[in-house]
């Protein structure tokens, strides 16, 4: 007998800071993103939203795998949603089962094994989504030798570490990205440029 696999995650799509040592405050964020329109009526008490009426202004969708009604939202039970988790104290890593090998700052040399450098993954207390660590850990490269905390490793589109995080949920990898009206509006809140990767649980 096959055993039965629980369902997939679907994915997220993660805006951060470009400096991930830099941080914004909660309310600031979800105060702006309330003004932009991407985040609507809220779920529960630990920021998590339903996506708002400009979700389609300024998230780009590619394919036909997100339905919008004629308001530009997604369906009530179907589609994008959003969570914005407190500030940390120090860049912490996201990555999933998507995660791509890393390639070294120093060398640009991919660290195959770059899961047996980390400690054992920590959903924090207050955002229990997804797979982080202390990113500041260095890691240390098998080619060159160099050991640099693990923010200063290159990621591409598959893990980032920051301080500040805005997460839109139910999004695959690729399907979306962020459109340069969001990213310039999220610059303005003065923790520099912002970008974006994917993560699936």
């Amino acid at each position: 007998m096959i055993p039965a696999l629980g369902s997939l995650h679907t994915g997220r799509l993660v805006l951060t800071t470009v400096d991930p040592l830099q941080a914004v405050a909660q309310p600031t964020i979800v105060g702006l993103l309330t003004e932009l329109g991407l985040v609507g009526p809220r779920r529960d008490a630990v920021a998590s939203f339903d996506a708002g009426p400009a979700l389609g202004a300024l998230v780009g969708f590619t394919g036909c795998a997100v339905q919008f009604d004629g308001a530009g939202a997604p369906e009530a039970t179907h589609g994008p949603w959003l969570h914005v988790p407190p500030a940390t104290m120090e860049p912490r890593l996201r990555w999933g089962r998507n995660t791509r090998p890393p390639r070294c700052p120093t060398c640009s040399a991919a660290l195959h094994a770059w899961r047996e450098h980390l400690p054992a993954p920590e959903p924090g207390a207050d955002d229990p989504r997804g797979l982080c660590c202390d990113a500041d850990l260095p890691l240390r490269c098998d080619t060159c030798g160099s050991a640099q905390p693990t923010h200063r490793w290159r990621w591409g589109r598959h893990a980032g570490a920051g301080r500040s995080f805005v997460l839109i949920e139910e999004v695959f990898p690729g399907e979306a990205r962020p459109l340069s009206a969001l990213l310039q509006a999220l610059e303005q809140l003065g923790a520099g440029t912002w970008d974006y990767f994917y993560v699936q649980d």
